[in-house]
């Protein structure tokens, strides 16, 4: 801090004329004003108070608390009660409560209170909830890990992870929080159920199911990895006939594919996750074919039915392969030893398992064969094998190998038959000279010369003419087939919903009456004291013995719960009416608040919890629940936020994760192993415990406060991209956020109802004011519109990137530049040696450059507050002077030097208000947040030219000026635009960026090109 040096330079008060005179220099009036050399035994640097980011958010977030729902801070900026708020709905997916927040729940949940808290400037009835995803495996495993109930166990974890959210600055509606495991939230999930039940939409079915061998429960397909092993407990999966509960999903497989189109219109659902979704549901289409079966044993076996996109290539078919559970193999395996040894041991491979068993005795006719053109090829043979990869509940559970013209196929029958010939039937339609055809040919093309009468024919047209003919002979037809299969949603767990069915011998499968509901889960103790596996449910007598609803005879309670999935289906429609418990929600308030307008979340999610939850919003749209008008889709916009990866340290000489204790960080841009003292290798990895590189992000908030963090985390990478979290890189933004705090808090704004006549015209940012300051002829114009001009342009420009949403990395980018040109606004026009050469007259022309400086620092602190809340109040707070939630840094002593020290600078007598009335020391308080967000005035000229942003892999790389693209120009053409601009500064580009950007596998154009991510 800086310290006193003595006495301001003027002589004794001799008034001749009345007039004080002063004998200082106009250089040494510069540094008075000036906020680095303001000092002085009445005003010294230290009454500027110090940025203390610990002590301002604890401040501001007990504000916060004191205000929720009681006033505007809420609700939002003040407008014309009459005049209804447009809606906007803004949710992250709710978090598992698992204890601690990691730095992936700090990143969601920032971009997304971010993105509420401008909505809300803007003047919207912002709806920003927060829930918890409450049950599931892992709190029933803590709980017998520990010998406790999993309600403990996730209450306490709630608790915790509550402070978490109100510490990372935050602005949840909490009064619409809940739990999933509560009864009064479940009681709704169990009345849904039975709404499906109600409708035929939920069935209970034998099935061949995924099975979990340690967590002791069902998983659907999509909790199944490539590897046969389980999401959860990472076990290799089985297959048990069990009987369980499933959703049937598959009645709205068209609508669900049809409306991905209205999902990908204006880029509001992300091109990814559209993608996924379309192969998980796996609508195909092609033929229908029967294989007739010659048998050696004493089994006579229907035709082999399988399903083909490519009724093209019947001609190159070489084998036939089952899956396991088929009826043909369930058959053979009887009485073969060395098939039965085959499937014991069939679940241990994986699922793309190239190894196969030929079934000895049987063998499959190609239909073709029955062709008069057919060649003895077609008319051979064909092996059958069992094979892992083929899935019994796809088509038939069969399908036909083309080893020709499928990769899978082709490497299947590499593996069993080596020494086979492999057949192509289809080539390209023209073959350069010289260009040899590759096996396997993946594309269609014409039919080759072994192919009877459809030789030379198009794939096309020879498919339709194939099916036609196999339609004559009772052979095929076409089909269409779908990969989606029904969801699966038995559990046979504790801590889950139970499901709301009784079973009686007599009736049947019985609904529990609707005034019967919640069926609550029963208090099992013992069962977690003694840390036992497996369902507790169904030894709980008392719970499961119950009577009938319709015969009142003895009955018994379904034992399985529901897949937390089924939760998270609806969740987003209970936040609306968190605590209606007549029904799940009102009809007249989804209406209005329905359905979401930004969903944010993890790509993780893409397949699994979106289908459902489009699933479940399309059958609520039919139940009269909710009137939609958008097809029954639950989210307007998806945003997918990357992962976050840790810095990983690994041994060079063995590949070994590096703990932390096991590296020397005294200087962190070169690490050095202890043991060795050698340089281990640095990467950026997905955190996880086995690589060592998981950061708390409550210790980056205790070190440099929730807002500088949570700037750091939006300006490291673009909202979909992977961020890599580097702790050393934090430094540049709390030297932004301090710089700027130190300049809102200099006497130059500080004080600046102290330098003008009427204090009250300040807090009217009049559009006649600044007219007036940016037209006025003195020297200190062109400073001063150049100040505007860039706060005009970057308003614009911060706007669309909140608006965008996936560009929230650039805001701070405009908003670091922004704080250079205000400070740099408050250093030019304050310049001692200009202010003496130009022998200004100070009223008159200092006043323009305060006034101008003093209302673009407040723009500023409007345009970053939804990403630095507490810092932003505080701010605001200094420079609209309400000192009833600062500490009072101002005396009248101080005010008294102010008057005879411009009295002195003027050589006449100046006076102020504030002689003859006190401080505003009881100046009402008002949030940033009750102000709407700054909208361009229109004063400032169009440019003609920007700064254009250079990235590659989402990595900003430098910066360079480009004119403003033409009118119109967009798309394709803008991107060939943008690389054509950019190559003018050809030098600059190689200098950061070491490859050839028109060499790019995708150029990303924002902002009207002032972003350009390069994907190389």
């Amino acid at each position: 801090m800086l310290q006193p040096v003595g006495r301001l330079p003027w002589s004794g008060c001799t008034r001749p004329g009345g007039k004080y005179l002063y004998r200082g220099s106009l250089k040494q009036l510069s540094s008075l004003l000036h906020a680095k050399q303001c000092r002085s035994r009445h005003w010294d640097a230290d009454d500027r108070p110090e940025y203390r980011p610990a002590a301002v958010e604890e401040k501001w977030q007990m504000y916060w608390m004191g205000r929720h729902r009681t006033d505007r801070l809420s609700k939002g900026p003040e407008s014309d009660s009459s005049v209804e708020k447009k809606k906007m709905y803004i949710l992250p997916m709710f978090p598992y409560p698992s204890g601690n927040l990691h730095l992936g729940h700090l990143r969601v949940y920032t971009i997304s209170d971010v993105l509420a808290r401008f909505k809300r400037m803007q003047g919207y009835d912002v709806l920003h909830p927060i829930g918890w995803d409450a049950f599931g495996l892992p709190a029933e495993n803590a709980a017998i890990e520990r010998g406790e109930d999993p309600a403990v166990w996730t209450k306490s974890n709630i608790a915790q992870m509550k402070g978490q959210l109100r510490a990372m600055n935050g602005h949840w509606d909490w009064d619409h929080e809940f739990a999933t495991c509560d009864p009064t939230f479940y009681k709704h999930t169990q009345r849904l159920f039975l709404l499906l039940y109600e409708n035929g939409l939920a069935y209970q079915s034998e099935a061949l199911v995924n099975y979990d061998p340690v967590d002791k429960t069902v998983l659907a397909n999509e909790q199944v990895d490539s590897n046969g092993r389980s999401w959860r407990s990472g076990a290799l999966v089985e297959k048990k006939l069990l009987r369980q509960w499933f959703f049937k999903i598959s009645k709205f497989r068209n609508e669900l594919l049809n409306d991905l189109n209205e999902l990908a219109k204006d880029g509001a659902w992300p091109e990814r996750v559209l993608t996924m979704q379309k192969h998980w549901l796996g609508k195909s289409i092609g033929a229908r074919i029967k294989f007739s079966i010659t048998s050696q044993t004493t089994y006579k076996f229907p035709a082999i039915e399988v399903f083909t996109t490519r009724p093209d290539t019947l001609y190159g078919v070489q084998y036939i392969a089952l899956a396991a559970n088929h009826p043909i193999v369930e058959d053979l395996a009887q009485e073969d030893e060395g098939l039965r040894h085959f499937l014991e041991g069939i679940d241990a491979l994986p699922a793309d398992s190239k190894i196969g068993y030929l079934l000895p005795q049987v063998h499959a006719i190609n239909p073709l064969s029955a062709e008069d053109s057919a060649t003895s090829a077609v008319k051979a043979p064909l092996p059958i094998f069992v094979a892992p990869y083929v899935l019994g509940d796809y088509g038939k559970g069969a399908v036909m190998g083309v080893p020709g013209h499928d990769a899978r196929d082709h490497a299947f029958w590499r593996t069993n038959s080596p020494k086979e010939l492999i057949r192509t039937v289809v080539q390209p339609a023209r073959t350069p000279k010289g260009q040899k055809v590759p096996v396997p040919f993946l594309e269609r093309g014409k039919l080759s010369s072994s192919c009877g009468s459809h030789s030379g024919e198009t794939s096309e047209i020879a498919a339709k003419k194939i099916i036609a003919f196999l339609e004559t002979k009772g052979l095929g037809v076409e089909a269409e087939t779908w990969r989606l299969r029904d969801w699966l949603i038995s559990r046979q767990r504790y801590w889950g919903t139970p499901i709301p069915i009784i079973h009686c011998d007599t009736c049947g499968s019985v609904p529990v009456p609707e005034d019967q509901l919640p069926v609550e889960l029963p208090q099992v103790h013992d069962h977690w004291v003694k840390g036992k596996a497996g369902n507790p449910l169904e030894s709980a007598y008392e719970w499961v013995n119950t009577t009938c609803p319709k015969c009142h005879g003895a009955a018994k309670r379904d034992t399985d719960t529901m897949d937390t999935f089924v939760d998270s289906s609806w969740y987003f429609m209970r936040f609306i009416d968190a605590r209606n418990d007549g029904m799940p929600f009102s009809p007249d308030l989804a209406d209005k608040m329905l359905p979401v307008d930004i969903y944010i979340g993890g790509v993780e999610h893409a397949i699994l919890h979106l289908l459902y939850a489009r699933f479940i919003s399309k059958f609520i749209a039919t139940s009269g629940l909710w009137s939609s008008g958008n097809h029954g889709e639950p989210f307007k916009k998806v945003l997918t936020q990357g992962m976050v990866h840790g810095k990983t340290y690994s041994d060079p000489s063995t590949g070994r994760f590096l703990k932390p204790d096991e590296v020397d960080l005294s200087i962190p841009s070169r690490p050095v192993m202890i043991t060795s003292g050698e340089t281990p290798n640095v990467s950026f990895e997905k955190m996880s415990k086995s690589k060592h590189n998981g950061v708390d992000p409550g210790t980056c908030i205790d070190k440099y406060g929730a807002d500088a963090t949570r700037a750091h985390i939006l300006f490291q990478a673009p909202v979909s991209e992977v961020l890599e979290w580097d702790e050393e890189k934090i430094s540049g933004v709390t030297r932004w956020m301090r710089r700027l705090y130190d300049h809102v808090h200099s006497p130059l704004l500080k004080n600046l109802d102290a330098m003008f006549k009427d204090p009250d015209e300040l807090y009217k940012a009049s559009s006649a004011n600044m007219e007036r300051f940016l037209n006025a002829t003195n020297p200190y114009s062109k400073a001063n519109n150049k100040l505007w001009h860039m706060v005009q342009t970057k308003m614009i420009s911060i706007t669309q990137s909140y608006t965008d949403t996936g560009s929230l990395n650039t805001v701070i980018s405009d908003l670091m530049t922004l704080t250079n040109e205000i400070i740099e606004h408050a250093k030019t026009v304050l310049d001692p040696d200009a202010m003496a050469a130009n022998h200004l007259d100070l009223p008159h022309q200092i006043e323009s450059v305060i006034y101008v400086n003093w209302l673009a620092s407040k723009i500023i602190i409007q345009l970053m507050a939804p990403i630095t809340p507490a810092f932003s109040e505080e701010c605001w707070a200094s420079l609209n002077h309400s000192n009833k939630y600062l500490k009072e840094h101002t005396t009248p002593a101080r005010d008294s030097l102010i008057v005879k020290f411009f009295e002195k600078v003027m050589r006449r007598p100046f006076t102020m208000n504030f002689v003859e009335r006190a401080r505003p020391t009881t100046l009402p308080h008002t949030s940033v947040f009750d102000h709407p967000f700054p909208k361009p005035d229109g004063y400032a000229a169009v440019a003609s030219t920007q700064m254009c942003a250079v990235q590659v892999n989402g990595r900003l790389k430098l910066a360079v000026q480009i004119p403003v693209p033409p009118e119109g120009v967009n798309g394709k053409e803008l991107e060939e635009w943008i690389v054509k601009e950019l190559l003018v500064h050809e030098i600059q580009l190689r200098k950061k960026i070491p490859h050839d950007i028109r060499l790019a596998k995708k150029v990303i154009v924002v902002r009207g090109g002032k972003t350009a991510n390069f994907v190389m």
